[in-house]
């Protein structure tokens, strides 16, 4: 029978959680140029470009960070279906197990 440890699949599942909210934070932080005024080509030749390649890059960088945090959120996920599923597997097999104890049911 495989052993398996619900108690650290519940941390794990807690420990993946944590590092996708980790993810979220750090997307917010990849800004670009919020504001026209932040932009430090303005005035130069190509500044249009350098602003949508800027823009471009962040949208590149947000669209990485989201398919990271989808399979994390996947992953608990999964975790915690298999933990309902042993669970429920082991209340199952309480229910259906006999003890037999020299040759009699107990």
């Amino acid at each position: 029978m495989p052993k398996y440890d619900l108690e650290s699949m519940r941390i794990a599942a807690g420990q993946v959680d944590k590092l996708k909210h980790e993810f979220d934070e750090s997307k917010k932080k990849v800004t670009g140029f919020e504001h026209e005024k932040d932009n430090p080509f303005k005035g130069m030749t190509g500044a249009d470009d350098a602003h949508g390649a800027v823009d471009d890059f962040k949208k590149g960088v947000h669209n990485e960070f989201d398919a990271g945090g989808a399979v994390m959120a996947g992953t608990a996920n999964a975790l915690r279906h298999a933990m309902r599923l042993m669970q429920e597997a082991d209340e199952i097999a309480k229910d259906n197990i006999t003890v037999h104890q020299d040759g009699r049911k107990a």
